[in-house]
């Protein structure tokens, strides 16, 4: 009677922890949303975030020894909780919501999103209150009277046109007196999706289930997506339904359906196109012609994304794009921060990094790891060549780890914060801390790639011994 005594009280201490550890994340979810913003709680912030992580791990450990169904249904109320608690307050670490109400504004308007800047004065009678706030209101939010909400807003918008879509669309749903609220339940509804299908996703792929709360439980999309509002959130709902789909049997009608999830996940920020060659002849069949068929498709949904804007601003589409490149030093080779690393000039950093990223390609080209596999290389290596600043591009990685099942991928989302703090904060030690974590990132996925790898060995069969041999030892 002790063996299954035993077992249950496992299974009860097992509970108390993951519901232990998934509370305390709520708590923190809420008290992250409804505190101060970055620039007031400075460095505090970031170890509020580091004990989140914390229990995010033991919740993901804890919730990894559930008995599956058991496991499934706590997750997903985790995560939903998580999720309701990061709208307590307004964005914590981003204003990049403000720019995403304001080309609603002007779409509902009429108006081509490429076409002016913020500050035009032909969009001058567009402008509302909560953007452009009076002088009283700049001097509430710390800034110089004539301030606006808005960053950069002397440039264009840098969004791609299905990012344009949803803002515009979520702008006529929820009228001219939507607020950062409005941005942020849009987020949660496409974190809902993510969750949604990821189980199928990864039941697809032969992964198990349980899995899913690597990312139903992160503070990552919790805190980027939700509470902040990012649409990155729906880019990662492409790139998981994407996967789903791949998971299925070679057709046309399946390439051509990854194609158009790919597509459309690209036009809402440009790197899931990477996926492309993960993705594309996923599944046996003739795989070139596969292949052929998804980029195919990508090609046609980005063309006929720009085509509508293209024809009314021309080359005014690109926005701020080579204006971003510029302000994050891509074009000057600083940074490339593991590139820099290594002592490189600033003229080599950029084009090493590129041969990373092309290098990483023709491996998931030529050796044709399982899709999540090849997705999570991809991705992971243009995150580790361009060093963003912004944690929250690592989202997207966080989703194709889970359903590969290859947590060690989250350390490329932790690398991230210490940087991030450390540029908004105008440390003087930015980046070498970028460089630090970064590295240290790197060296968590390539310790957990060869560790995989050998437990893999140890738990693959043996090939079945020859008839004609003698089973005698020579």
């Amino acid at each position: 009677m002790a063996g299954p005594r035993a077992g249950r009280a496992g299974l009860v201490l097992t509970g108390l922890i993951f519901t232990g550890a998934s509370c305390t994340g709520v708590v923190l979810s809420a008290t992250v949303a409804s505190g101060r913003p970055i620039l007031a709680s400075r460095w505090g912030l970031l170890w509020e975030l580091a004990s989140w992580a914390v229990a995010w791990v033991v919740a993901v450990a804890a919730a990894l020894r559930l008995p599956r169904r058991i496991a499934l249904a706590a997750i997903v109320t985790a995560g939903v909780a998580l999720r309701l608690a990061a709208l307590a307050g307004p964005p914590t670490t981003s204003d990049d919501l403000y720019r995403y109400s304001w080309d609603g504004r002007v779409q509902a308007a009429g108006i081509d999103p490429y076409a002016n800047t913020p500050n035009s004065p032909a969009l001058a009678g567009l402008r509302d209150a909560w953007l452009w706030p009076d002088p009283a209101g700049c001097v509430a939010l710390h800034r110089p009277v004539g301030c606006t909400r808005i960053n950069r807003p002397g440039q264009r918008t840098i969004y791609p046109p299905v990012a344009e879509a949803w803002f515009a669309g979520v702008f006529r749903v929820a009228g001219i007196g939507a607020r950062h609220k409005t941005w942020q339940v849009a987020g949660f509804v496409t974190e809902l999706g993510v969750l949604a299908l990821l189980p199928v996703a990864l039941r697809g792929w032969g992964r198990d289930p349980r899995w899913m709360a690597l990312y139903a439980l992160s503070p990552a999309p919790v805190l980027e997506i939700v509470n902040n509002g990012h649409v990155d959130g729906l880019a990662v709902v492409g790139i998981v339904a994407a996967l789903a789909v791949a998971a299925g049997s070679p057709s046309r009608r399946r390439d051509i359906a990854v194609g158009v999830l790919i597509g459309a996940a690209a036009m809402v920020k440009l790197y899931p196109a990477v996926l492309v060659l993960a993705l594309g002849g996923a599944v046996g069949g003739r795989r070139l012609a596969s292949l052929a068929r998804v980029t195919l498709t990508v090609a046609v949904v980005s063309a006929l994304a720009y085509l509508p804007h293209v024809l009314r601003v021309g080359s005014r589409v690109l926005g701020y794009l080579p204006g971003y490149l510029r302000e994050e030093h891509y074009q000057s080779g600083g940074r490339f921060l593991l590139a820099g690393a290594a002592h490189l000039p600033h003229t080599l950093t950029g084009p090493v990094s590129v041969l990373a990223v092309v290098c990483a390609a023709v491996w998931v080209v030529v050796t044709r790891p399982s899709p999540p596999v090849g997705a999570c290389v991809l991705v992971g290596a243009v995150l580790f060549a361009a060093s963003p600043i912004q944690p929250w591009y690592a989202v997207s990685l966080l989703a194709v780890a889970t359903v590969a099942a290859m947590p060690w991928w989250a350390a490329v989302v932790a690398a991230g914060y210490p940087y991030f703090f450390a540029v908004i904060l105008d440390d003087r030690q930015a980046t070498a801390l970028g460089q630090a974590g970064y590295a240290a990132a790197l060296a968590v996925v390539v310790a957990g790639a060869l560790m995989a790898r050998r437990t893999g060995a140890r738990r693959r069969p043996l090939p079945p011994r020859s008839p004609g041999l003698s089973s005698r030892r020579p």
